[in-house]
């Protein structure tokens, strides 16, 4: 062999080992990185909370994360080789089972959640194995645990379709139910009822006890109709406030509605039990039918509160069904709230003035300032009916600061015309008057600009205003009489009355209210009330008035009582600011006096 030859040779297998060794250190290389790889995914998959792992055509297992073996309590070795068979729940097997076969006969990823009834979801994911021909050689899975999504979830269900504190449904949700209920309707020819349901008197009973104690009522409430509801065809929903609703459904005798609703009355009239103390609640209801009254819910609510409107104007503690004429009376109530926003700037406003007389008919205690309503479009408007509609408005605030205004500035001009000798002037407050921050700072301001004398003010309150557990609003009232205005109450009685707030709220006058007046000298009832409550001021020493006497039979068991002060149509009815200065005079001159002897002697 050549010198030449051989050197070709050596050149060769120089080449072939430089070839080979190159090859040999790809492969090496290439190994090594695929065992990181594998080794990342390995330690990746192992940290991850949620359960991870691989099986074979026979569906045994070839590989799990941390997080399954811990699942299952046990470890991979013991895992390795088995099925689900062998470590699954029996119940849940047959369905694995089915979904793997699913995914290696068709070669596509499937995905479905899952409740293992134990309070946990997850979110499956199962996949194919393929190798570089396509074909499957096994199939792997992902399982996220989605409990806290779920949850959130449930919660936030909770939040957009119950009542926070009642856990009735609220008003969006009962509004999708009943629009679902309706449409039934037409199909089977079923009628349906919503019931508006309002507690009355209970902003009193919340300001008497508190608002912790009003959501405990609501609560037992809430759950004695739903106790009630639960086995007939009723929805229960809170609509707001202190307001239920009630959907009454596949209604075949609207006998039905009369029934349900006298049942709900008297179940919630029974005593509830509020930390340790027993209250005892009274309700109204308004009701609506469908297709009677409207073709949908939005109508069907409309006319309920329509209809439970009335049932608390009229006496409360009642059911009312909704009628055409009470739409009527709604339609009035609508344009009166309309016309009353211009009553004050078109001067359709005035006032009228009742006195207040001495039992004997000598003279003259004061006046009170009684707001009338003559208006360019509806005429003559009672006060009973317009009075309600601006104190569920902010217009009682602008009528009873002009009410204020005006009353006060008439006071001085008859002063004037009457040698500066001036008379106390009564005026009634709202609720929502002595709410407003500025009050107090407004009184005593317009006391200031008008230079007008405070002890010839006399501010008239209610009992639920007595009821306020607001401390600044006692102690405006406080300043107020320390400033030397006179604080009465008025319609005593007829309310939550009671002494604690009695004692506490400074007071001068109590006015006993004119239904326990009217025919006193024929109701042994009446009497023994209006008796306590002359005892009952007496051991105040507070003054006492009494509204609404109209004979001398009336007068003279008041008299005989030691009610010293009158106010009513014996003596006066309401007069114009014009008519005013002729009763005083008449009185001055002993007329009503000489009335009083007439009356007594022909008796």
């Amino acid at each position: 062999m050549s010198i030449l030859a051989c050197v070709i040779i050596i050149v060769l297998l120089v080449l072939a080992i430089t070839v080979l060794s190159f090859v040999i250190t790809k492969y090496v290389r290439r190994n090594l990185a695929l065992s990181r790889e594998l080794s990342e995914f390995k330690t990746l998959c192992d940290l991850m909370q949620t359960p991870i792992w691989f099986k074979d055509k026979k569906l045994r297992f070839t590989w799990v994360n941390k997080y399954y073996c811990m699942m299952f309590d046990r470890t991979k070795e013991q895992i390795l080789g088995l099925t689900d068979l062998d470590i699954a729940p029996k119940k849940l097997v047959k369905n694995y089972i089915r979904d793997d076969e699913y995914v290696l006969e068709s070669k596509k990823v499937y995905r479905y959640k899952e409740n293992d009834k134990a309070g946990l979801w997850f979110d499956t994911v199962k996949f194919p194995l393929l190798d570089s021909q396509n074909n499957v050689y096994g199939l792997g899975g992902v399982a996220f645990n989605i409990t806290p999504i779920k949850k959130s979830e449930t919660s936030l269900h909770n939040l957009i379709h119950n009542d926070y504190l009642t856990g009735t449904a609220n008003r969006l949700s009962l509004s999708v139910e009943a629009t679902k209920l309706i449409s039934e309707c037409d199909e089977f020819g079923y009628k349906l009822a919503v019931v508006l349901l309002d507690i009355d008197n209970f902003k009193d009973l919340n300001d008497l006890h508190g608002h912790v104690v009003g959501d405990e009522l609501l609560k037992s409430m809430a759950e004695r109709l739903k106790r009630y509801a639960s086995d007939k065809n009723i929805l229960v929903g809170r609509f707001g406030g202190d307001e239920f609703i009630l959907v009454i459904y596949k209604i075949k005798d609207e006998k039905i509605i009369s029934s349900y609703t006298n049942d709900i009355k008297e179940i919630l009239l029974k005593s509830h039990n509020v930390y340790d103390s027993e209250f005892t609640v009274e309700c109204s209801m308004g009701v609506s039918v469908y297709p009677n009254n409207s073709k949908d819910y939005e109508g069907l609510v409309r006319y309920a509160d329509m209809a439970l409107f009335y049932a608390k104007s009229h006496g409360r503690n009642s059911i009312v069904l909704y009628n055409d004429e009470i739409g009527e009376s709604n339609i009035r109530r609508i344009n009166i709230e309309t016309h009353l926003k211009e009553a004050i700037a078109h001067k359709e406003l005035y006032l009228c003035y009742q006195p207040k007389v001495s039992a004997d008919g000598s003279r003259m205690i004061g006046m009170e300032a009684l707001l009338r309503w003559d208006s360019a479009e509806l005429g003559f408007v009672s006060p009973a009916e317009f009075i309600p509609v601006a104190e569920q408005s902010d217009l009682i605030i602008d009528i009873g600061n002009w009410v204020l205004r005006e009353a006060l500035l008439q006071n001085i001009e008859w002063a004037k015309q009457n040698n500066g000798e001036m008379s106390s002037m009564a005026i009634n407050l709202s609720v929502k008057q002595i709410n407003k921050p500025d009050f107090l700072k407004r009184i005593i301001s317009l006391l200031e600009e008008f230079n007008y004398p405070p002890n010839k003010l006399e501010l008239e309150v209610t009992e639920r205003m007595l009821m306020s557990r607001s401390n600044s609003t006692k102690e405006d009232f406080k300043k107020l009489r320390e400033f030397g205005v006179t604080i009465s109450v008025d319609d005593f009685g007829t309310g939550y009355s009671n002494l604690g707030y009695l004692s506490s709220f400074p007071l001068d006058i109590m006015k006993i209210d004119r239904s326990f007046v009217t025919d006193i000298k024929n109701s042994s009832e009446k009497q023994q009330i209006v008796n306590a409550i002359v005892q009952l001021a007496h051991s105040f020493n507070l003054a006492i008035i009494a509204e609404g006497v109209e004979t001398f039979d009336e007068l003279q068991y008041l008299f005989s009582k030691g009610v010293d002060t009158i106010q009513g149509f014996y003596f006066s009815k309401p007069l114009k600011n014009i008519e005013l200065p002729k009763f005083i005079e008449e009185l001055k001159q002993g007329k009503y006096k000489q009335k009083l002897k007439n009356v007594q002697s022909s008796k």
